[in-house]
């Protein structure tokens, strides 16, 4: 009896294991793919620079932390890496796509092509990707701005990456 508790007992750990290593694997999740913009180069390498303030920006407030990670060009668009969290506030019902623009040192706006996010509830995270702003694209850009509007009665947040 105790030999056959063995056995069936280290199958469990086999298969719990198995399926903890399968949940966490990424080898099923659907990869990230922008809608191909016109006359863009696939497979061409990036020539934007990297921001000189870091990679990551983060605002707080309305009980609500951003955090925005540059993730730079992808498919043809410029990308950024969004994670939202609260105690308080139901993530889900804030769409990016309708509340992000960026903003270049001319004052140029541009909205977003996509926002894609499962929802989370209390925590959120996604992918937001713009077009290339044409000053980035020429090299002239000075600083980009991230603003997200209205999000937990905060009525704009700023993030800035500095490029030159």
């Amino acid at each position: 009896m105790v030999g056959l508790f063995k056995r069936w007992g280290f199958g469990i750990l086999i298969l719990a294991a198995a399926a903890l290593v399968a949940g966490c694997s990424s080898a099923g999740a659907s990869p990230q793919v922008f809608p191909s913009p016109s006359g863009a180069q696939t497979g061409a390498k990036s020539t934007l620079k990297a921001p000189s303030n870091g990679l990551v920006q983060s605002h707080s407030g309305g009980a609500v932390d951003i955090e925005v990670e540059w993730e730079g060009e992808k498919g043809g668009y410029l990308v950024f890496e969004v994670g939202m969290n609260t105690h308080s506030v139901d993530l889900d019902q804030y769409d990016l796509a309708k509340l992000a623009t960026l903003r270049d040192d001319s004052g140029k706006e541009y909205r977003p092509v996509s926002w894609r996010a499962e929802p989370g509830g209390h925590h959120r995270s996604g992918t937001l990707a713009f077009p290339i702003p044409d000053s980035l694209g020429q090299g002239k850009a000075r600083y980009l701005d991230l603003i997200i509007k209205n999000v937990a009665g905060v009525s704009e947040r700023v993030l800035k990456w500095q490029l030159g």
